[in-house]
């Protein structure tokens, strides 16, 4: 009886296999690339660059006891353009040391000196930057200190040369003078963009 039975399912016609199913439609999903994108690695981040720069400009008395109107300005500062990221524009640090003068009539002198780190950006040749800086010294015969905030536009790829536009405030033993500085300066880094 089995080989009768296996001969009868050997001779048989085979099934047909069962259809296959329809294919699961794929849904498309756009996916922006997030984070580190091979393109950040082909960046190099900017070599640090170091020198200084000389300002010449006016200050203008905003308020205070400073009997003049407006004064001659002179900055001469030590300063680093520090690149910390490789994307453009590059975000930089802008680490400044330096002597400011502001002389007037009547005997309008003040010697400061002034220490601040800046943040700000660096692309295709200009930088900007918002420099904050604590300033300490003597104005109008009397020992100041205060802050010193600028605004600080300049062109890099030749050295250095801009625009910074200040607020200082000096805080004397008697009262508080407040000056707008407009300085148009000339620098010199090492090393030179290219």
């Amino acid at each position: 009886m089995l080989p009768l039975s296996l001969a009868a399912l050997v001779a048989a016609a085979p099934l047909p296999p069962p259809p296959l199913p329809p294919p699961t439609p794929l849904a498309r999903e756009e996916r922006p690339e997030r984070g580190r994108t091979p393109g950040y690695f082909l960046h190099r981040r900017g070599e640090p660059r170091f020198g200084g720069r000389g300002g010449l400009g006016v200050s203008g008395r905003l308020a205070g006891p400073v009997p003049v109107p407006a004064a001659f300005a002179l900055d001469l500062f030590a300063v680093g353009r520090l690149s910390v990221s490789r994307r453009l524009p590059a975000f930089t640090l802008f680490p400044e040391l330096g002597y400011s003068l502001t002389a007037g009539l009547k005997d309008t002198r003040g010697h400061l000196v002034s220490l601040g780190v800046g943040l700000g950006g660096a692309r295709r040749g200009v930088a900007a930057a918002v420099i904050p800086r604590f300033v300490a010294g003597a104005l109008l015969g009397q020992r100041a200190l205060g802050v010193r905030t600028g605004l600080l536009i300049e062109a890099v790829r030749t050295g250095g040369f801009g625009l910074e536009i200040s607020h200082q405030a000096t805080v004397l033993p008697d009262a508080v003078a407040h000056a707008l500085i407009v300085t148009l300066f000339v620098g010199f880094y090492v090393p030179t963009v290219r």
